[in-house]
């Protein structure tokens, strides 16, 4: 039978067997501290946003989403919540935190691989709750739901139970930061002891302050951008048009930090497709232009990674009755006009979304 070391056999002085005698478990070798930390799991986004975080979002820790309305924060959140319901990425449980009340049919249709039936949405009833009972709800999911995935939209729009009660008045200072100052300080290792990740969506306000040079400022206080270890705002978006149509908007997200170790000040580019949710195909054929693997002259695409890795596509080849040998053939089938049909392509062949992710990975 082999014998259990206790935690306090591992310290060499009193004073630590006294506090975890008294405390329990509170005191570690941080050694064993550093091994936990390094091992939890990083989970993807989307291939640009995961290449400026350093991997996506790592398990264990704060989420802050910040951005001015209609700018696809929530689109984002619920696009990395399917990847979080993959089998690969753990299955995990997924709670969105409903406190706009703007939740429609659209928001879980226009994210591919989102599973519905798998989310638990927290919202009022007829009664509306407060931002002290949401907070709790929330506490408890956390404490109670180990690796879970707690999405808030968003925290701009909670309201503490005083001003929910009270008529509207200016008389008094808005109490939501120092709340959530609270629930934050309350909550901060315990997320990540339980390999949690809360996402808290934000929206940009005025800087009425008079200090600093930013016009808008993430609302909600300053603490939750302390706790946040990953932080990500939205610069600005474009419309994403197609033959004059728009089809969605291109979306430009500046890192303010990361847990995954993407560098502070940033910056990636994503494509967010109406009725699809974020577009990587489009992601990746953006980063290939920039990088060489794929060439474009007009409105040509070349895909040049698939040139340089034949000996992969030999089964793609053959299917289509090309000779590797034939180099003219061979380059006219991985030339496309127009940046659609080359989406076309790369989105029904597996094997070329396989490699196109694997040579950007390794060149960045």
């Amino acid at each position: 039978m082999v014998k259990k070391t206790k935690t306090s056999d591992k310290f060499d002085d009193a004073t630590s067997g006294q506090i975890i005698k008294k405390y329990g478990d509170v005191v570690r070798i941080g050694t064993d501290v550093f091994e936990e930390t390094k091992n939890l799991n990083i989970i993807p986004v989307s291939p640009n946003i995961d290449m400026a975080l350093g991997g996506g979002f790592r398990e264990g820790t704060w989420v802050v989403l910040s951005g001015d309305p209609k700018t696809g924060k929530t689109t984002t959140a619920l696009q990395f919540a399917a990847n979080c319901q993959k089998k690969e990425h753990g299955s995990r449980k997924i709670i969105y935190v409903n406190v706009e009340g703007r939740l429609s049919a659209m928001n879980f249709e226009g994210v591919h691989g989102l599973d519905a039936s798998k989310i638990t949405v927290v919202e009022s009833s007829y009664e509306p709750l407060s931002a002290e009972e949401y907070l709790d709800i929330i506490e408890q999911y956390v404490k109670q739901e180990p690796e879970s995935i707690i999405i808030v939209d968003s925290t701009s729009s909670l309201l503490p139970e005083r001003e929910l009660n009270d008529s509207v008045s200016g008389e008094y200072r808005a109490g939501l930061p120092k709340l959530l100052a609270n629930f934050t300080k309350k909550l901060g290792g315990v997320v990540t002891k339980q390999k949690a990740i809360i996402i808290l969506i934000t929206h940009f306000i005025a800087n009425t302050s008079g200090r600093g040079y930013k016009q808008k400022l993430a609302d909600g206080g300053n603490m939750i951008q302390y706790q946040a270890q990953t932080n990500v705002e939205v610069k600005y978006t474009k419309p994403w048009e197609v033959s004059g149509r728009q089809i969605g908007q291109m979306v430009v997200w500046k890192i303010i930090c990361s847990s995954a170790g993407g560098f502070p000040g940033g910056e990636a580019q994503s494509w967010l497709r109406y009725g699809h949710g974020l577009d990587y195909v489009q992601e990746l054929i953006h980063s290939g232009c920039e990088l060489g693997l794929v060439s474009k002259s007009g409105a040509w695409y070349t895909c040049n990674f698939a040139l340089e890795n034949l000996d992969l596509l030999s089964d793609l080849l053959k299917e289509n009755e090309i000779d590797p040998s034939d180099t003219e053939k061979v380059t006219k089938f991985f030339k496309f006009q127009g940046q659609e049909r080359l989406r076309t392509f790369i989105s029904e062949n597996p094997k070329l979304l396989e490699i196109m992710s694997s040579e950007l990975r390794d060149m960045l």
